[in-house]
């Protein structure tokens, strides 16, 4: 069995410079190992949904791998992949509330679950308006629309920066970059 390529970009060694500015290391331990479930989310959906993983870049607005193509795999199948990651992730926070497990755990799988239904290219949520709108009459409009409701968030962001300080900043500021990826994307 042939081994995934894996690629690690600069972006990822610049986020992770970011973290280790402006948070403790127990809150950045907590926030990898929420990194991995999410992944094993997918890699165990890929797996179970008959697909081999063929490489994975390591970004630092997470990891996107690319799965074996196959003309009969089904829509139903790449959903079902691409919404493994977060729902693994809020079945994890719903278990861990279910038994009263505090600390910053279970809000990070809750915020990464979250953060990666957004509409961006590079997260899942951008993936799956992809599977749907991608080659159809209405891409042009969706993304018109999608561009719309990111500016609106990233404006969002700023505002909360301005208010309650450095604890939101890396969110704007990767708000900022995944729009500027995604207009460089087209």
């Amino acid at each position: 069995m042939k081994m995934p390529r894996i690629r690690v970009h600069f972006s990822f060694f610049a986020f992770n410079a970011l973290m280790f500015l402006l948070r403790d290391s127990i809150l950045i331990m907590n926030f990898y190992t929420v990194c991995a479930v999410h992944e094993a989310g997918h890699i165990f959906a890929a797996v179970i949904s008959g697909k081999r993983v063929v490489s994975a870049d390591i970004t630092g607005f997470g990891i996107h791998m690319k799965t074996q193509r196959s003309c009969l795999s089904p829509v139903v199948t790449e959903l079902f992949i691409l919404l493994a990651g977060p729902g693994t992730n809020l079945l994890l926070y719903f278990l861990m509330q279910a038994v009263n497990c505090g600390g910053s755990f279970p809000v990070l799988n809750l915020a990464a679950a979250l953060y990666n239904l957004l509409p961006y290219r590079q997260l899942d949520g951008g993936s799956v308006i992809a599977l749907f709108t991608s080659g159809s009459p209405s891409e042009a409009a969706a993304e018109r629309l999608l561009a719309v409701i990111k500016l609106c968030f990233s404006a969002l962001l700023l505002l909360l920066v301005i208010r309650s300080g450095t604890a939101v900043l890396p969110l704007f500021i990767g708000s900022v970059i995944l729009f500027i990826a995604d207009v460089r994307a087209r």
